[in-house]
């Protein structure tokens, strides 16, 4: 019977991960539509010839932009966890300069922060060594992190340090966001955790 209940447990969760992957590769075509669309008129509305767009119709438009970028995100999310648990996580070690890594994820992450009220900054020291890490999950990790905070600052500055410690390297991405409350900090690596369960809120 523990046999038969484990297979049963088993198949669900293989189904459940499926299920996930399947629906974030159907929805990611449709929010692409929208993303690609709206990423045109809020950035490049010269395409569409001359045109005076009302301030409330810009305004409505980068509201489209910003929500279809945050879904897309979320669908990502949602997929590289299938991912994880159909396929297995495993480290892919390598000897590697810190410095031009962080430099890129900031490079690819800057787009977040373009035509936004808040502001990037980066201090990353110039003595940091060569590590054996994992060149991709350090990548997605800071950008996961700098992806929200640029979703959850509303207004201020999203800051990248990294220095050298004296037997570790400190990388650090901070934000003047709303933060998350001490008590909660122990749900941190739950999958899915949200701080705020109602249909209400905000982040």
């Amino acid at each position: 019977e523990l046999i038969a209940a484990r297979a049963e447990a088993e198949e669900a969760r293989a189904l459940k991960e499926q299920f996930a992957a399947n629906v974030s590769h159907e929805l990611r075509t449709p929010l692409n539509l929208v993303l690609g669309f709206s990423e045109l008129m809020v950035l490049s509305p010269e395409i569409y010839g001359e045109m005076d767009w009302p301030p409330a119709l810009r305004r409505d438009l980068r509201e489209i932009y910003r929500a279809s970028r945050h879904l897309v995100d979320m669908v990502d999310d949602i997929l590289d966890l299938s991912r994880f648990e159909i396929a297995g996580f495993a480290l892919n070690r390598e000897r590697a300069p810190l410095e031009p890594l962080l430099l890129e994820a900031v490079d690819i992450a800057a787009d977040l922060f373009r035509g936004q009220t808040v502001r990037l900054e980066v201090d990353i020291a110039s003595d940091l060594p060569e590590l054996d890490i994992d060149r991709t999950r350090i990548r997605q990790v800071m950008l996961n992190l700098l992806t929200n905070a640029a979703r959850f600052t509303e207004q201020g500055v999203v800051r990248v340090e990294a220095r050298r410690g004296e037997r570790e390297v400190i990388v650090s991405v901070s934000d003047t966001g709303p933060g998350i409350p001490p008590e909660q900090l122990p749900h941190l690596f739950k999958q899915f955790f949200q701080i705020d369960r109602s249909l209400q809120r905000k982040h």
